[in-house]
C-alpha cells in the first residue's frame, strides 16, 4: 500500500517515519487499525481510545482532509493487487464506503484537535 501511494503521490512521503516503514511498523499499525475497524463497525465508539490516538499522531504531522482520498486509493488498490480475482466489486464497494467513513471520522476528530490548539 505504501509502495503505492509513494509512487503516486511522492510528496506526502516526507510525512512519515521511513525507519517505522522499513522496519515494518508503520504498515503494521496500519493493518492493526484496519482490523480494529473492521471488527467493531458496528460500534466504533469501543475504538475512541485508538482514534486518539491516531488523530493526534496525524494533528503532529500535519496530516490534511485532501489526503484521506490519496491513502484509501491506495489501500483499496493494495487490497486489489493482492486478492486479484478473489475479491468481487460488492466487496471493494464495502470496503470503499467503510474506509470513507473511517476517514470522517479521523478528518472530524482532527479538526477538534487542530481547533483546540489554535
Amino acid at each position: 500500500m505504501y509502495e503505492i501511494m509513494f509512487g503516486n503521490h511522492p510528496e506526502i512521503k516526507q510525512q512519515f517515519n521511513m525507519t517505522d516503514q522499513a522496519n515494518g511498523s508503520q504498515p503494521a499499525r496500519l493493518a492493526t487499525a484496519i482490523y480494529s475497524y473492521a471488527t467493531h463497525i458496528d460500534d466504533l465508539d469501543s475504538l475512541k481510545s485508538m482514534v486518539d490516538k491516531i488523530a493526534y499522531r496525524h494533528v503532529e504531522t500535519h496530516v490534511t482532509p485532501e489526503q484521506y482520498p490519496i491513502v484509501g486509493e491506495s489501500l483499496l488498490q493494495a487490497m486489489q493487487d493482492v486478492l486479484s480475482e478473489a475479491v468481487t466489486e460488492e466487496i471493494m464497494a464495502a470496503w470503499k464506503e467503510a474506509y470513507q467513513i473511517l476517514a470522517q471520522v479521523f478528518i472530524q476528530r482532527e479538526e477538534q484537535i487542530y481547533s483546540q490548539k489554535f
